[in-house]
Order: structure tokens, then sequence, then C-alpha cells
């Protein structure tokens, strides 16, 4: 059974009441929803308390998914996460970004160590980095991409394409 087929099984039980459900979900996706929470964070405290905020809101918003497409939507929730603790820390006077202290080796590829990685995609803008992330890591197609950015497929595409452009003519050694 394909991951999409297993987390839209698991939010429908959660929603009828099995709350063993969610680790299903957890097991799927939480590693796909860190690695965007960090993209988008740029800090690991803040992309861990994204995937549990999103745990949360799964669980409150499950009776009201319709069907569909459950990545789109569970990755939309972790999104909306990080995007809102981002736009609480800028509030934040004294903000310092943490070094990175751990994560997740399947981001790093090519031999790259895991801060080579995080400085490639430094270079990139926040949508270019969410964009690079769903397609790469999270495996998304540019349809799904597209309703979790809430842009047109084609815009899509264009940001995929120009942030690959960009990070080929990146080298950090």
């Amino acid at each position: 059974m394909s991951s999409q087929k297993i987390c839209e099984k698991a939010i429908f039980e959660l929603a009828g009441g099995d709350v063993g459900a969610l680790s299903v979900i957890y097991e799927n996706m939480s590693r796909q929803i860190f690695a965007l929470a960090y993209t988008i964070t740029g800090n690991y405290c803040d992309a861990e308390d994204v995937l549990q905020n999103t745990m949360i809101d799964i669980t409150r918003a499950c009776h009201g998914y319709g069907g569909g497409n459950p990545k789109a939507w569970i990755m939309t929730l972790a999104r909306h996460n990080a995007i809102d603790i981002v736009r609480k820390r800028r509030g934040e006077a004294d903000f310092v970004l943490e070094e990175i202290t751990g994560g997740d080796e399947a981001l790093s590829s090519d031999g790259f160590s895991m801060v080579e990685t995080m400085d490639m995609l430094n270079i990139l803008g926040e949508d270019e980095k969410q964009v690079v992330l769903m397609r790469l890591y999270s495996e998304m197609p540019y349809r799904e991409i597209a309703a979790v950015m809430g842009i047109k497929i084609f815009a899509a595409q264009k940001k995929y394409q120009r942030a690959i452009s960009k990070l080929k003519k990146y080298n950090p050694r």
C-alpha cells in the first residue's frame, strides 16, 4: 500500500476515534514535515515544534478532511505552522539562529555534509527552498506542491527549475 493510501486510511481512522492511527501518520510523514519546517524556520527546535503542532492539528482537523490528497493536506498544515512560528519570531529582537546540532542525514546527498547541504539551500529564496524540499525529499509531484503553496502548477515547476539552476552553479567546497 502506498504512503498516500496509508496516510489517508489513518486520517479516516483517527477521525473515527482510533488515536493509534496518529502514530501511523507520524511514521509516514514526520521526516518530511520536519524537513519542510526546518527549511522554513531555519531552526532545529522550531522545526520540532512545527512537527508537534502539525500532529496536534491533524488530530483536531481530521474530522474535516474530505479525502483527496492526504500528503498535500498534511504538508499544508505543516507549512502554515512553520510560517506562524517565523512570524512570531520576527517580533523577537534578540533572536539568534541555533547551529545545526543534529538532523536528518537523508537530506544530505552526493557526499555533502548536512552543513554543506543546508548552506546550499540557504542560497535559495524561501519559496524555492520549499519547492526543492517538497520535490526532492518528499517526492511530491508539482500538482501537490502547487496545492500546498497555493500557487499554479506552472509556477511550482518554474520555481523548482530556477532553484535547481542556482544550486548547480553553487559549489560549497
